[in-house]
């Protein structure tokens, strides 16, 4: 610390400038004793262009407390660096007026009282009437100088916004690591100045003059909206779980968009949100023995976080299946199917098929089954597997159908189209020529490839798309599964041929359409869009697409499987 002799006072007034070390500042306005026997200015740091705030105080004040814990900090990601400070002998503050405190300001400060009768009860509210100020000169002032986050990025700013729970956890998770971190240097913080709090990553305090060592015995007892209720007292010295108070209070202002009661008689209300009330209720608690360490409090907190922040998810699902109107096809070739399940994270894991048969003398229906019966009966790997795992084994279930379909069925085969989702994380795998849609917001995008003859006609611009329905080989397959005896490298396909992606994170209400070449045949890509759309319940919108393709003579087997991802929080 440096120590400077002026033999004229310095003067700190809005609107001058004036050097602390080496910095040029420009004083911007006086923001009031926000801490008891400190005045806080905004001021401008010159060189940087930046806000600064400035507070002064005597050698003996809360300043001094936290110069001496900066020191012990040195450079921590959590604590705005200090940029400058210094003892002045003779300084002489000038200001117009001090904000009023009165009661309903106190949410955003905590005051001090000097306690002369504490004795077993609470002190009462103080009153302080506007006042006016001329000068104010003394001797041996302290003075901290620090950047000044902008109003925006406060906590301050921040508790006036609405948030969800994981955020609240978040910013709460921080504080708490960093009462921790001082708690394990033997400080203790006790009180926030959301002000001075800046909302990022990571969160920093521009403020600690709320810091006391441990075990430290109070001449004057303390109120706020985030003190401890023993604070105001005088005969308990500090200690940790004084900060998990504070941490727990901040947490019920976030939840409840309020401080907590002033008045330490009336019982506190919490909402009854599982896992948040038990926290409250137990940091809450005015017996201080009762209350989570700084160390659980931080575990909980963060564990609590990390299981609100997987999704709920669940999914509607309709179908419908029709032989058709063709009197060449009086059996149902197409099979499909659908199995969901939890993991032992609690995921969601939903594997829907769809498959169409080919060959004469139920040969097709035979394929199609086997096909849809082999992706359903084989167990679905244990969890933790990484996407490339999990799309091996829909590969390899491909393979094993395939071997399966060939054994058993003569002069047969079947596509194949599989959906399969763990929690958000959708992936496919797909062969022939049914087909996968994902339709999200109103707009539909096809995920898998067409497998077909009329496909790679188009792809070489040798038809338009319009003459696909109308071409005499439409229904000519390039891939099937059961055609060949084994099945060759990339013959199956994956989302990465049409997104490039692996997987697609599905969002709420996102809807993914499995259907054969009966349904897409007869209902175009924007049909299908506008029935889903238009219609919130799903099995209504499947029920009038297959009404489309009746009305327009089902001249194949349709079938088409719906399933919506219904996605919700804590």
């Amino acid at each position: 610390m440096s120590e400077i002799t002026n033999p004229s006072p310095l003067i700190i007034q809005e609107n001058i400038c004036c050097q602390i070390q080496n910095l040029q500042i420009e004083i911007i306005s006086y923001l009031g004793q926000i801490t008891p026997e400190i005045d806080y200015f905004q001021v401008n740091i010159i060189a940087a262009e930046k806000p600064g705030l400035l507070r002064i105080g005597g050698t003996d004040s809360a300043l001094n407390r936290e110069l001496e814990l900066r020191n012990q900090l040195g450079d921590y990601k959590l604590i705005s660096p200090l940029l400058a400070h210094t003892i002045e002998d003779h300084i002489n503050i000038q200001v117009s007026h001090l904000p009023i405190a009165d009661n309903t300001e106190i949410d955003t400060q905590s005051e001090i009282f000097k306690t002369e009768t504490l004795a077993d009860e609470y002190l009462a509210d103080e009153y302080y009437p506007e006042t006016e100020i001329i000068t104010n000169t003394s001797n041996q002032k302290l003075l901290l100088l620090t950047y000044l986050p902008h109003e925006n990025q406060t906590l301050e700013t921040w508790l006036k916004t609405e948030n969800s729970l994981e955020q609240s956890l978040l910013i709460t998770s921080q504080i708490c690591q960093l009462f921790r971190y001082l708690h394990q240097r033997k400080w203790c913080i006790i009180n926030i100045i959301p002000q001075f709090m800046q909302i990022g990553t990571p969160i920093q305090f521009f403020d600690l003059t709320s810091a006391y060592p441990v075990g430290e015995n109070l001449n004057i007892g303390l109120m706020g909206n985030y003190c401890a209720p023993e604070l105001a007292y005088c005969k308990y010295p500090i200690q940790e779980t004084m900060s998990s108070y504070t941490v727990a209070g901040l947490l019920y202002h976030i939840i409840h968009n309020q401080n907590l009661p002033n008045d330490p008689t009336i019982e506190i209300q919490i909402k009854p949100i599982p896992h948040l009330y038990q926290i409250l209720k137990i940091c809450l608690s005015p017996i201080p023995e009762e209350r989570f360490t700084l160390e659980q409090l931080l575990t909980i907190l963060v564990n609590t976080r990390q299981e609100i922040s997987i999704p709920d998810i669940t999914w509607e699902v309709a179908s419908l299946s029709t032989v058709g109107l063709s009197i060449n096809r009086l059996k149902n070739e197409d099979n499909y199917g659908i199995k969901q399940q939890k993991n032992s994270g609690q995921e969601t894991i939903i594997l829907a098929a769809i498959a169409d048969g080919m060959g004469g003398m139920s040969q097709g229906e035979l394929a199609s089954k086997l096909a849809i019966k082999t992706i359903l009966e084989t167990p679905i790997p244990p969890t933790n597997q990484t996407k490339e795992q999990y799309q091996e084994w829909l590969t390899s279930l491909f393979t094993q159908a395939n071997e399966t379909v060939s054994n058993q069925v003569k002069e047969g085969g079947t596509t194949l189209s599989v959906i399969f989702a763990i929690s958000q994380q959708l992936m496919i795998s797909h062969v022939g020529d049914s087909r996968i849609y994902l339709l999200r917001q109103g707009e539909i995008k096809q995920l898998s490839q067409d497998h077909s003859l009329v496909a790679i006609l188009l792809a070489s611009g040798q038809i338009t798309e319009a003459e696909i329905t109308t071409h005499p080989d439409r229904n000519v397959l390039t891939k099937s599964i059961g055609g060949k005896k084994r099945l060759s490298h990339d013959y199956v396909q994956d989302l990465r041929q049409t997104t490039s992606e692996l997987t697609i994170k599905l969002a709420d209400q996102d809807i993914i359409l499995l259907c054969s070449d009966g349904v897409w045949d007869l209902v175009s890509q924007t049909e299908l869009a506008e029935n889903f759309t238009n219609q919130s319940n799903l099995q209504t919108a499947v029920n009038a697409t297959i009404n489309q393709v009746l009305e327009r003579g089902a001249s194949d087997n349709a079938t088409l499987l719906a399933v919506r991802c219904l996605v919700s929080y804590l």
